[in-house]
């Protein structure tokens, strides 16, 4: 009598730990960061193509960063910034500084270990110390199907 329900759980065990990888949920993360700091280096992007003068950029943003993970290696992911920048003039000191707001966002599916679609896009609003102004919008769009071309679209303004 025992016999019969013990054996019932082991093979009802057995299934679950032998269940196929489809059958998994998806593993989901999401990390949210509040006034993170980054410092760094780079020309700063006031034109397409920047125009080489290279500043000192301290940027102070929120992040999220949001991926769903699932059993058969797929991964969607998205990361969004947003936040200010202070960007000093490395070299030249006659240069302005320049303040502003950015937004950033990045969204990526992967499969196979290969990114096979990934849109990129970020906006930066400057206000130099000597009064200037600037506004700048990348958009990258890049599409790598496997065993096809690849597709690739670049547009700053």
């Amino acid at each position: 009598m025992v016999r019969r329900p013990l054996v019932g759980l082991v093979a009802a065990g057995v299934l679950l730990i032998g269940a196929p990888a489809s059958a998994q949920p998806p593993v989901t993360e999401t990390t949210v960061e509040h006034n993170r700091v980054d410092t760094f280096v780079m020309p700063l992007p006031t034109s397409c193509p920047p125009d080489g003068l290279l500043y000192t950029v301290t940027l102070t943003t929120n992040r999220v960063t949001h991926s769903t993970t699932f059993a058969d290696g797929r991964i969607h992911a998205r990361i969004a910034w947003t936040g200010t920048f202070v960007a000093v003039p490395l070299a030249d000191p006659s240069l302005p500084t320049y303040t502003g707001k950015l937004t950033l966002t990045n969204g990526v599916f992967e499969q196979d270990g290969q990114v096979v679609t990934t849109t990129f896009t970020y906006t930066l609003h400057g206000r130099g110390s000597d009064g200037s102004t600037f506004t700048i919008h990348v958009t990258m769009h890049l599409n790598a199907p496997p065993a096809a071309a690849i597709n690739e679209f670049f547009r700053c303004h």
